[in-house]
């Protein structure tokens, strides 16, 4: 049986069993750690350690105790000596343990702008597993209409979304966790939500009256007093000491408007002046130190001497072969002496599931490249693309297992185990936490790789998922895949097949019913984009199946939003079923040609 889950640096199992009272750890983990620091149950030896958050514990059959360096390093030991007694109960076994991380900041971010916005509960519950698993960073990606900005309140008079009230109250909770809730703000590229707003549009790059930018304008005065206007509404909520302001995908810079410019200057530059001056203004109102995505700027090695002092890049790549690049990425960052982040993925978006394979691969190259090469930081993302239609639950074992290679990397890769003693570790302490100890999460495993049976294997996406957001009159997805380029109905026959026999084991456990209202949805839609492919790949000889699954959203959709409204905010769950209605119309048309 798996001791402790994140996997320690260093356990040494012991004989015998250590009592512990009755009820002692049967509370939260705050409590918890609260009973401890004031009480007498435990010895704690306290600046016996030098790392901040390092920590032993011995475990001995006449009692427990724990050699710290201070309050966090006290709570990571209580982290584990909770998890033991959640596990084991009252007799709980015998060992030593010395611990330490791998990474100095250990985070997740959560995009919150793309429709699906948590309610305050489910983000507690999200820090609180978090917390569990020794993370100690949270970011809530924001773009739009997911926060009351005070500038702009007829934005977002009539929108669900967070207050500054509510950043507080997520503020404190995190603290008191040791948990650093950083403010995250995109401030360049993705700002199309602000952008096709009239009011807005003029501070955009844009090439037609048609087109709707998503990149600000870096030479316009406006742009600037516009981030200055969301910083003051956003930020003054927030005790970081950093700010995520993105800078990431700027698509428009070099184009448009500010071709010219950009001609004369030099890209590299113009970007630069932009992340001064936005970097110059948040260290002067705020005293807050900057975190930017690293896309813009590693094409440019010669800029990395120029960049605030402070700032730290993130470093970010999602699919097998960004994770191979990423050497030659971090290895630069060192040799320049800059502060940098590995950002992995849980890589559920544009999939309804997650590819399972690509983020168990991302994952711990990630972690064995940034441990190698001096990353100060693992930042675990969870983007919302295209509506953000996934479940939280199949980010659930991603986030187990990034929690795993931020603490402690273990041994590198040997070219032969896929390091599956750590899949299998996160899978089991997933299925303890959340499943009552069903056996779920490999069925989940599984189920997020249904698009192995697909035809093509595509980047950051899989067909069925990508395909329920074209109209059925188009097969092309940009450069990465055309449908009518996938022969026939078998590979899609085959993904229904599949996640159908993997819905049925899971129908057979007994678990808590909201998740698998969830699951089940997912297998749904799955069935629903692959039945979509089947119907592209054949319109004429289709139109019995186009008018079923047609039928079928008639079911999909209600449960989509009943379920959603359990969690989160209700505004936003249009961005997606806007697609399912507009396929279902389309369908019910070819049926009737």
């Amino acid at each position: 049986m798996m001791q402790l889950f994140p996997q320690p640096r260093d356990l040494e199992m012991l004989p015998g069993t250590c009592h512990v009272p009755g009820g002692f750890g049967a509370c939260d983990l705050l409590t918890f750690f609260r009973l401890v620091r004031s009480g007498n149950e435990v010895r704690v030896g306290w600046n016996t350690v030098p790392g901040r958050e390092e920590y032993e514990m011995e475990i001995g059959e006449d009692g427990i105790t724990l050699r710290v360096s201070g309050e966090e390093s006290l709570f990571r030991a209580v982290t584990s000596l909770h998890q033991l007694i959640r596990r084991f109960g009252e007799e709980i076994p015998c060992m030593r343990v010395k611990d330490r991380p791998a990474f100095a900041r250990r985070g997740y971010m959560l995009d919150i702008s793309r429709g699906r916005k948590p309610r305050m509960e489910t983000l507690r519950t999200m820090i609180d597993y978090l917390v569990s698993l020794k993370y100690n960073e949270l970011q809530l990606y924001m773009e739009g209409d997911c926060f009351k900005y005070a500038a702009y309140p007829e934005e977002t008079k009539d929108f669900d979304c967070l207050t500054p009230e509510d950043i507080l109250e997520l503020d404190r909770y995190c603290r008191e966790r040791f948990m650093d809730l950083v403010p995250n703000q995109n401030s360049f590229g993705h700002m199309y939500t602000w952008l096709k707003k009239p009011a807005f549009r003029h501070l955009g790059l844009y090439g037609s009256e048609t087109e709707v930018p998503s990149t600000l304008n870096p030479t316009l005065p406006e742009s600037f007093d516009f981030m200055c206007s969301l910083y003051r509404s956003l930020l003054p909520y927030f005790s970081s000491e950093y700010v995520n302001i993105g800078l990431d995908e700027a698509y428009g810079l070099g184009k448009y408007q500010i071709e010219e410019y950009c001609r004369e200057k030099g890209k590299d530059q113009v970007f630069l002046e932009w992340l001064n001056k936005l970097s110059g203004h948040i260290t002067e109102q705020y005293g807050k130190k900057i975190m930017l995505w690293a896309d813009m700027i590693y094409d440019y090695p010669s800029i990395y001497k120029q960049l605030p002092e402070g700032a730290i890049a993130l470093e970010w790549g999602y699919e097998l072969i960004q994770s191979q690049r990423m050497t030659a990425h971090c290895i630069a960052y060192r040799d320049a002496g800059i502060r940098y982040y590995v950002c992995p993925s849980v890589n559920t978006h544009d999939s309804l599931s997650g590819r399972m394979d690509v983020t168990t691969f991302n994952i711990r190259t990630c972690g064995e490249l940034g441990e190698a090469y001096g990353a100060e930081g693992l930042l675990l993302t969870d983007w919302g693309s295209t509506g953000h239609p996934q479940s939280w639950v199949w980010s659930m074992n991603p986030i187990a297992l990034g929690g795993q290679y931020a603490w402690n990397t273990g041994a590198r890769q040997d070219g032969e185990t896929f390091k599956a003693d750590f899949i299998r570790s996160a899978e089991q302490y997933v299925d303890e936490y959340f499943f009552r100890k069903v056996p779920l999460s490999r069925l989940l495993y599984r189920m997020a790789n249904y698009y192995l049976l697909e035809p093509e294997r595509v980047h950051v996406c899989t067909m069925c998922a990508k395909e329920m957001l074209l109209p059925m009159n188009e097969t092309r997805f940009v450069h990465l895949f055309d449908l009518k380029d996938s022969g026939d109905d078998f590979y899609f026959d085959n993904v229904t097949a599949y996640v159908r026999k993997i819905m049925a084991d899971i129908e057979h456990l007994s678990f808590d019913e909201e998740w698998k209202r969830e699951i089940r949805l997912t297998a749904k839609l799955i069935e629903l984009g692959s039945g979509i492919c089947r119907v592209k790949l054949h319109p004429d000889t289709s139109a019995s199946e186009a008018l079923e699954l047609a039928g079928a959203i008639d079911g999909i959709l209600p449960e989509f939003e009943e379920t959603w409204k359990k969690r989160n905010y209700e505004k936003g769950v249009e961005r997606f079923t806007e697609h399912l209605r507009a396929r279902q119309k389309e369908m019910r048309e070819l049926a009737k040609a």
